[in-house]
Protein backbone atom coordinates (compact mmCIF):
# COMPACT_ATOMS: atom_id res chain seq x y z
CA UNK A 1 0.00 0.00 0.00
CA UNK A 2 1.08 3.23 -1.13
CA UNK A 3 1.01 6.03 1.11
CA UNK A 4 -1.22 8.02 -1.07
CA UNK A 5 -3.69 4.69 -0.80
CA UNK A 6 -2.81 4.96 3.32
CA UNK A 7 -3.62 8.53 3.37
CA UNK A 8 -6.99 8.08 1.97
CA UNK A 9 -7.90 5.00 3.79
CA UNK A 10 -7.05 6.93 6.81
CA UNK A 11 -9.01 10.25 5.85
CA UNK A 12 -12.29 7.83 4.81
CA UNK A 13 -11.63 5.73 8.50
CA UNK A 14 -11.54 9.30 10.19
CA UNK A 15 -15.35 9.41 8.49
CA UNK A 16 -16.39 6.12 9.74
CA UNK A 17 -15.85 3.67 6.94
CA UNK A 18 -14.79 0.22 8.64
CA UNK A 19 -14.47 -1.35 5.38
CA UNK A 20 -11.56 1.10 4.80
CA UNK A 21 -10.57 0.00 8.09
CA UNK A 22 -10.52 -3.50 7.16
CA UNK A 23 -8.27 -2.76 4.32
CA UNK A 24 -5.63 -1.37 6.46
CA UNK A 25 -6.19 -4.44 8.70
CA UNK A 26 -5.37 -6.95 6.27
CA UNK A 27 -2.79 -5.16 4.47
CA UNK A 28 -0.96 -4.51 8.00
CA UNK A 29 -2.26 -7.45 10.51
CA UNK A 30 0.62 -9.09 10.12
CA UNK A 31 3.20 -6.37 10.01
CA UNK A 32 1.73 -5.22 13.53
CA UNK A 33 1.82 -8.70 15.20
CA UNK A 34 5.01 -9.26 14.59
CA UNK A 35 6.06 -5.54 15.99
CA UNK A 36 4.31 -5.91 18.99
CA UNK A 37 5.10 -9.50 19.46
CA UNK A 38 8.88 -8.73 19.11
CA UNK A 39 8.20 -6.45 21.62
CA UNK A 40 6.35 -7.95 24.12
CA UNK A 41 7.54 -12.04 23.54
CA UNK A 42 4.15 -13.43 24.40
CA UNK A 43 1.72 -14.81 22.15
CA UNK A 44 -1.85 -14.01 24.05
CA UNK A 45 -0.77 -10.41 24.71
CA UNK A 46 0.67 -9.62 21.65
CA UNK A 47 -2.53 -10.85 19.84
CA UNK A 48 -4.21 -8.57 22.78
CA UNK A 49 -2.28 -5.44 21.80
CA UNK A 50 -2.91 -5.76 18.27
CA UNK A 51 -6.57 -5.72 18.60
CA UNK A 52 -6.15 -3.35 20.69
CA UNK A 53 -3.88 -1.36 18.15
CA UNK A 54 -6.48 -1.72 15.56
CA UNK A 55 -9.16 -0.09 17.77
CA UNK A 56 -7.30 2.81 18.84
CA UNK A 57 -6.22 3.38 14.85
CA UNK A 58 -9.88 4.17 14.15
CA UNK A 59 -10.06 6.39 16.70
CA UNK A 60 -7.09 8.18 15.73
CA UNK A 61 -7.21 8.08 12.20
CA UNK A 62 -7.72 11.98 12.08
CA UNK A 63 -4.45 12.55 13.17
CA UNK A 64 -2.52 10.59 10.58
CA UNK A 65 -0.85 13.44 8.78
CA UNK A 66 -0.50 12.35 4.85
CA UNK A 67 3.03 12.10 3.62
CA UNK A 68 5.26 11.26 7.10
CA UNK A 69 5.42 7.71 6.07
CA UNK A 70 2.87 5.21 7.44
CA UNK A 71 4.68 2.31 7.94
CA UNK A 72 6.79 4.30 10.15
CA UNK A 73 3.78 6.03 11.86
CA UNK A 74 1.71 2.92 12.18
CA UNK A 75 5.35 0.29 13.54
CA UNK A 76 5.56 3.50 16.23
CA UNK A 77 2.14 3.49 17.67
CA UNK A 78 2.34 -0.56 17.60
CA UNK A 79 5.76 -0.09 19.84
CA UNK A 80 4.79 2.42 22.05
CA UNK A 81 1.35 0.30 22.63
CA UNK A 82 3.83 -2.82 23.20
CA UNK A 83 6.00 -0.94 25.41
CA UNK A 84 2.88 0.36 27.66
CA UNK A 85 1.57 -3.28 27.88
CA UNK A 86 5.14 -4.40 29.48
CA UNK A 87 5.29 -1.65 31.72
CA UNK A 88 1.47 -2.71 32.76
CA UNK A 89 2.63 -6.86 33.35
CA UNK A 90 6.20 -5.46 35.34
CA UNK A 91 3.92 -3.86 37.41
CA UNK A 92 1.38 -6.91 37.67
CA UNK A 93 3.96 -9.43 38.58
CA UNK A 94 5.77 -6.86 41.02
CA UNK A 95 2.56 -7.36 43.04
CA UNK A 96 1.88 -10.64 42.64
CA UNK A 97 4.76 -12.51 41.82
CA UNK A 98 7.48 -10.73 43.93
CA UNK A 99 7.93 -13.71 46.61
CA UNK A 100 8.63 -16.10 44.47
CA UNK A 101 10.88 -13.91 41.57
CA UNK A 102 12.91 -13.23 44.44
CA UNK A 103 13.98 -16.43 46.62
CA UNK A 104 15.70 -15.96 49.31
CA UNK A 105 15.23 -12.46 49.84
CA UNK A 106 12.86 -10.68 52.41
CA UNK A 107 9.83 -8.75 51.34
CA UNK A 108 11.57 -5.41 52.37
CA UNK A 109 14.69 -5.52 50.61
CA UNK A 110 13.08 -6.62 47.34
CA UNK A 111 10.46 -3.46 47.96
CA UNK A 112 13.50 -1.32 48.82
CA UNK A 113 15.46 -2.69 45.42
CA UNK A 114 12.98 -2.17 43.36
CA UNK A 115 11.58 1.55 44.81
CA UNK A 116 15.74 2.26 44.29
CA UNK A 117 15.82 1.51 40.79
CA UNK A 118 12.42 3.61 40.21
CA UNK A 119 13.73 6.31 41.96
CA UNK A 120 16.94 6.39 40.03
CA UNK A 121 14.95 6.23 36.87
CA UNK A 122 12.85 9.14 37.75
CA UNK A 123 15.91 11.29 37.93
CA UNK A 124 16.39 11.19 34.24
CA UNK A 125 15.04 13.42 31.70
CA UNK A 126 12.21 12.20 29.95
CA UNK A 127 13.65 11.49 26.87
CA UNK A 128 16.37 9.95 28.50
CA UNK A 129 13.72 7.32 29.57
CA UNK A 130 12.28 6.92 26.56
CA UNK A 131 15.63 6.25 25.30
CA UNK A 132 16.44 4.05 27.92
CA UNK A 133 12.77 1.65 27.33
CA UNK A 134 12.84 1.53 24.04
CA UNK A 135 16.56 0.49 24.34
CA UNK A 136 16.47 -1.98 26.71
CA UNK A 137 12.62 -2.80 27.35
CA UNK A 138 11.69 -2.44 23.88
CA UNK A 139 15.00 -3.84 22.31
CA UNK A 140 15.51 -1.44 19.72
CA UNK A 141 18.85 -0.55 18.00
CA UNK A 142 19.98 2.58 18.20
CA UNK A 143 19.54 3.17 14.72
CA UNK A 144 15.67 2.10 14.83
CA UNK A 145 15.68 4.47 18.01
CA UNK A 146 16.95 7.21 15.87
CA UNK A 147 14.71 6.53 13.08
CA UNK A 148 11.73 6.94 15.60
CA UNK A 149 12.73 9.92 17.14
CA UNK A 150 14.04 11.71 13.74
CA UNK A 151 17.33 12.46 15.48
CA UNK A 152 20.55 11.22 14.80
CA UNK A 153 22.57 8.18 16.11
CA UNK A 154 25.08 9.45 17.79
CA UNK A 155 22.89 12.02 19.55
CA UNK A 156 20.58 8.76 20.78
CA UNK A 157 23.66 7.04 21.99
CA UNK A 158 24.92 9.77 23.76
CA UNK A 159 21.71 10.42 25.34
CA UNK A 160 21.71 6.69 26.35
CA UNK A 161 24.82 6.90 27.48
CA UNK A 162 24.26 9.66 29.42
CA UNK A 163 21.34 7.68 31.20
CA UNK A 164 22.94 5.06 32.25
CA UNK A 165 25.72 6.97 33.89
CA UNK A 166 23.20 8.82 36.01
CA UNK A 167 21.51 5.15 36.62
CA UNK A 168 24.98 3.69 37.56
CA UNK A 169 25.84 6.68 39.81
CA UNK A 170 22.57 6.13 41.71
CA UNK A 171 23.11 2.65 42.29
CA UNK A 172 26.23 3.43 44.12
Amino acid sequence: MTDREFGKYMSAIAQGDRESLRAVYDEYLKLIFAVVYDTIRQREEAEDVTSEFFIKLYRIADSYKKGTGHKRWLVTIAKNMAIDRIRKIDREMLVDEMPERNEGKTMESQVVENLTLKQAVATLKPEEQEILDLKVVGGFTFKEIAEMKGRPIGTITWIYNQAIQKLRRCRL
